[in-house]
């Protein structure tokens, strides 16, 4: 099992996804979500390679639900988990947090 190493944008990012689940909806949907996110990431420690590869790049996307995405590098030593996003957010900010979060 693959060690799983947060940036600090991911958890950021992470954090807002959280604070808007609990304003729109209630701390249920909140634990749900976590809970899936959990269970993702166990996933991914067992089989790194799950999710293909985000645009032709180094950076792969794993749906954690129809809307929201975990983007991650594999390494040979861990896997670094990039962004928590909302997909319905605009992808030019998405492409921004990617290139800042992997060069951390």
């Amino acid at each position: 099992m693959k060690e799983v190493q947060w940036t600090e944008i991911a958890r950021r990012t992470l954090q807002e996804t959280s604070d808007f689940i609990l304003e729109q909806w209630s701390s249920d949907v909140n634990k749900e979500f976590i809970e899936q996110l959990d269970y993702r990431i166990g996933q991914l420690q067992n089989n790194p390679e799950l999710a293909p590869a985000f645009e032709d790049s180094h950076i792969r996307r794993l749906i954690i639900h129809k809307t929201v995405s975990l983007f991650y590098v594999n390494t040979t030593q861990f896997i670094k988990i990039l962004v928590i996003w909302d997909n319905r957010q605009d992808a030019y900010k998405l492409l921004k947090k990617l290139s800042d979060a992997n060069r951390s």
